[in-house]
């Protein structure tokens, strides 16, 4: 798979799985949008579906061809899955907005699919799920150690 880069305007050829899956790693726990089309070179599209939802997980494996799914978090019914792809453009222009992805394939007959996804922000859902230890601060939590520790020595005599 070839990999071209917006910015710098570069391309290089997908040096790993482990690449890849770093890449598209920037997705987990995060909202995207994604818009899977295909469509003939005169411009004549033959469908496009477009969904927003939250990335709980991807795979990435390269058994008989290259295979990308990426999970939703909410609907283990919903998932999209990336099959074999020739080209992967990324879009990380500039730092802070939208970091973004498409996987685009050609068939010989000229008919082109592609999968865009981008970036639209952490889960706040995801954020608001930290654990009562995320929350407390430092003081907080040496008095908490504390009280552990003296709660501990006092039930030991």
């Amino acid at each position: 798979m070839k990999i071209i880069y917006t910015r710098g305007n570069r391309t290089e050829t997908l040096a790993s799985l482990a690449t890849l899956r770093k890449i598209l790693g920037r997705f987990i726990a995060h909202r995207v949008f994604y818009e899977v089309s295909s469509r003939s070179k005169r411009g004549h599209e033959f469908f496009s579906a477009k969904n927003i939802f939250i990335v709980g997980h991807l795979e990435v494996t390269n058994y008989e061809h290259l295979k990308i799914l990426l999970f939703d978090a909410h609907s283990t019914a919903h998932s999209i899955e990336i099959i074999n792809p020739q080209t992967m453009r990324i879009y990380d222009e500039l730092p802070g907005r939208g970091f973004a992805v498409s996987f685009i394939s050609e068939s010989e007959g000229g008919v082109e699919t592609r999968c865009y996804i981008r970036d639209e922000g952490e889960d706040e859902n995801h954020l608001k799920q930290q654990t009562g230890l995320e929350k407390i601060t430092l003081p907080q939590l040496f008095e908490y150690l504390q009280e552990l520790t003296v709660a501990d020595a006092v039930s030991s005599k």
